[in-house]
């Protein structure tokens, strides 16, 4: 079993998640509860500002009580998690409420009173039945849920639904950072890469990619050792070239492509993207005569592969300068890349 991936800032954002979770779970409970509620929400924001790891105050409950919003009952429970990893009162709570209910405080126009309503009388009890209840018209005619009422509520699980997963990239590349270095160590490995919206850094991002290089011999051998990484939650794809699971950190999904070495180039540049990006060089490459994918860049005709091992060569071989990741969103970029040495036709294929 490998070694587990966690760092001290995790400890931060789960304790910041549990009280959060608390929280709601209390809004649930009823309007009695709202002050512990009120109280366990302002001890997660305290959370997840602090600089340094929860530890460095926790010398005993006085210490952690001078930090803003954390009082000697919450105070208490930090030191409890610290030293087992659980907080027994969270435990108890947490049976008390249908844990996909959780979810749905986060949505915009669900407040706990609504959601409790949703659960007793339409047997609502996450997201999915939400959309599926409202697309069948199920909550027509029920009382507060007028027809704006449901107009908003379904917008607002859209946007929730393509937000949930996302994460800023500080903690993406930590996270994506930390899960690189344990697969590097995996015999066989020769190179593996971030790709994705990760390594184009964008200010948030919704899964890792990663590209592994390896003879294909050894594909098979270090599919099984990845899976064997103890922050493996759950497998959803597995097969002879790919693989994709999730993190039991936050439930965040990992895809994991794997090339020979002669296709790395290639494959690293068609998983990092933008889509808009590797359109743009496919239009350029068709222009030539040739075909651009995620194995290499190759002559139509008589089927030669001209390029694939590096991205550096597949750029020079299109007539452009190499595009840093960061840039690599559109039309703009690879016009500046290529305009020294294709005027105009760049321009003609877009």
């Amino acid at each position: 079993m490998m070694r587990q991936m966690v760092t001290n800032k995790n400890r931060n954002g789960k304790l910041a998640d549990i009280f959060h979770q608390m929280a709601g779970c209390y809004r649930y409970l009823g309007p009695e509860q709202q002050f512990r509620a009120a109280a366990y929400e302002n001890a997660s924001r305290t959370l997840q500002g602090l600089k340094n790891d929860i530890s460095t105050y926790a010398t005993d409950v006085k210490s952690l009580s001078r930090l803003s919003n954390i009082g000697s009952s919450i105070a208490a429970k930090i030191i409890e998690y610290l030293g087992t990893g659980k907080i027994m009162v969270f435990e108890k709570v947490r049976r008390k409420v249908p844990e996909n209910l959780l979810a749905l405080m986060n949505i915009s126009g669900l407040g706990p009173a609504t959601i409790k309503l949703l659960h007793e009388q339409f047997h609502i009890n996450n997201q999915e039945d939400l959309i599926s209840a409202i697309e069948s018209g199920k909550l027509k005619g029920a009382k507060g849920f007028g027809e704006k009422k449901i107009e908003n509520l379904m917008r607002s699980l859209k946007l929730f639904k393509a937000e949930q997963n996302r994460m800023l990239l500080s903690a993406a590349l930590e996270i994506g950072t930390e899960l690189l270095k344990m697969i590097r160590k995996i015999n066989g490995i020769i190179m593996a890469d971030l790709a994705g919206s990760l390594r184009r850094k964008k200010e948030t991002i919704g899964d890792i990619d990663i590209v592994i290089c390896a003879q294909k011999q050894d594909w098979r051998r270090i599919i099984n050792k990845i899976k064997k990484i103890e922050q493996v939650d759950r497998i959803l794809v597995s097969g002879d070239t790919k693989l994709s699971f999730l993190l039991t950190q936050g439930h965040i999904q990992v895809d994991i492509r794997l090339v020979q070495v002669e296709e790395h180039g290639a494959a690293l540049m068609y998983f990092t993207g933008s889509r808009a990006h590797t359109l743009k060089l496919r239009l350029l490459a068709k222009e030539k005569g040739w075909k651009l994918n995620e194995y290499g860049l190759f002559d139509v005709k008589t089927g030669e592969k001209l390029a694939g091992e590096t991205e550096q060569e597949i750029y020079e071989r299109l007539g452009m300068q190499y595009i840093s990741p960061e840039l690599r969103e559109g039309k703009d970029e690879i016009e500046l890349a290529s305009e020294r040495k294709l005027p105009g036709l760049i321009r003609s294929v877009l």
